[in-house]
């Protein structure tokens, strides 16, 4: 199989009789989060500063003269973001680009195909980096292994993350440094949970050598070079004394600079949201969104029962339903978001939140001659490059929170 969207590979969207349909594209589309995230497109410079004040002087007292003396300076942190990039490239070669052009000729355009594709590959890696902790990592595999180039994830949602011809390292850790095999995504099967790799791109299945039971799974090339999402923001555990995120140790005030944590695996899935929107709602936050997984989010559907109650939302051209789900601060929507991490719940004071890039997330590359499609110099082709350069920033961590689901 080539690299290059060619003849051959465009056969099957070449027109034989006229009858005015268009091919089904199946690549999944919903990804509330990026939609609804505030875009500041135009983040230049060495770093993108995100300030917050997390506490205030304590000079004051029904005594004046202790107020006075008692006086201590405003605490204060500055995120410096740095922006990450991510690129997505397609090729089409002149002659297939030429026998699909028009609506004559063929199904599909050739070259709006590979636009359209390689656009569609960029939003979804910044919508999964946007739920991530910026490691690169889109699955795990489980204890069982391989067995003839094929395993199960640990969490089967993750199934969605991957893709046929996907070229993918692993590693002993989340974040660790990749083995040197590489593995070809050859079958998906995203019911059941499996993943079917090859040694060679489209070969026989078969696992690369050194890859084990309990590897973490990640795109060749992501290795911690990805976007901090949500996890990297608010993670599941308080930081560390070593802490360094963007410059900044939040140890210092685990809660107001790197959000609110409940372990709710032990509650209802109602009764573990509520805690989390009560502790939220205490630190100051009006959390108006809430992500789960498809899988989470039937759960909660299931569990309210006859009182359950549902809130559609659009943006732009795309509709999202979600789950209304009352705290003490008001009504949160509770929506799916199949980027969503396992039996995990983000509770989002949306307004916190800006994605910051040059450009918008994704767009089509443009140097400065202009071009949008480069001929690649020894083939009759030309190359479409779309890409990012951004960075998820949050001015106010401590108003949002991550709940650890039942399910």
């Amino acid at each position: 199989m080539g690299a290059y969207f060619d003849l051959s590979a465009a056969n099957a969207v070449l027109k034989e009789l006229y009858f005015g349909q268009t091919p089904e594209n199946l690549v999944y589309r919903d990804n509330p989060l990026h939609a609804l995230l505030s875009k500041n497109e135009d983040a230049g410079g060495k770093y993108i500063p995100v300030p917050v004040i997390y506490g205030t002087s304590k000079g004051r007292s029904s005594s004046f003269a202790n107020a006075q003396g008692n006086q201590s300076p405003v605490l204060a942190a500055e995120f410096l973001l740095t922006r990450a990039t991510d690129y997505s490239i397609g090729t089409i070669d002149n002659h297939t680009m030429l026998a699909t052009k028009g609506d004559k000729a063929a199904f599909v355009a050739g070259l709006k195909t590979v636009v359209d594709g390689a656009f569609r590959e960029a939003v979804l890696s910044a919508a999964s980096s946007e739920f991530r902790s910026g490691t690169g990592t889109i699955g795990q595999v489980n204890s069982s292994g391989w067995s003839l180039g094929v395993a199960t994830l640990t969490n089967a949602d993750d199934i969605v993350q991957f893709d046929i011809n996907m070229t993918l390292q692993a590693a002993a850790s989340d974040g660790g440094a990749p083995r040197a095999t590489l593995g070809y995504v050859v079958g998906v099967d995203t019911m059941a949970g499996t993943l079917t790799v090859s040694t060679t791109p489209g070969g026989a299945a078969g696992a690369p050598a050194g890859w084990l039971a309990s590897d973490y799974l990640l795109v060749q090339g992501d290795s911690n070079a990805k976007m901090k999402g949500l996890n990297a923001w608010i993670p599941t555990t308080a930081p560390a004394t070593s802490d360094n995120f963007f410059g900044v140790n939040r140890s210092a005030s685990p809660t107001r600079l790197a959000g609110v944590r409940v372990a709710g695996s032990s509650l209802t899935i109602e009764e573990s949201i509520t805690k989390a929107l009560t502790y939220i709602g205490r630190e100051g936050g009006h959390p108006d969104y809430g992500m789960m997984t498809f899988t989470s989010w039937a759960y909660l559907e299931m569990a309210l029962g006859a009182k359950v109650q549902y809130s559609d939302l659009e943006v732009g051209e795309v509709m999202f339903r979600g789950i209304r789900f009352n705290g003490p601060k008001g009504e949160v929507k509770i929506l799916p978001d199949r980027n969503e991490l396992n039996a995990t719940c983000h509770l989002l004071t949306m307004s916190s939140w800006t994605l910051f890039s040059l450009n918008a997330v994704p767009h089509l590359f443009r140097y400065a001659d202009g071009l949008e499609a480069l001929r690649v110099y020894n083939q009759d082709a030309a190359e479409a490059r779309v890409g990012y350069y951004a960075q998820l920033g949050c001015d106010a961590p401590g108003w949002n929170g991550v709940v650890t689901l039942p399910v």
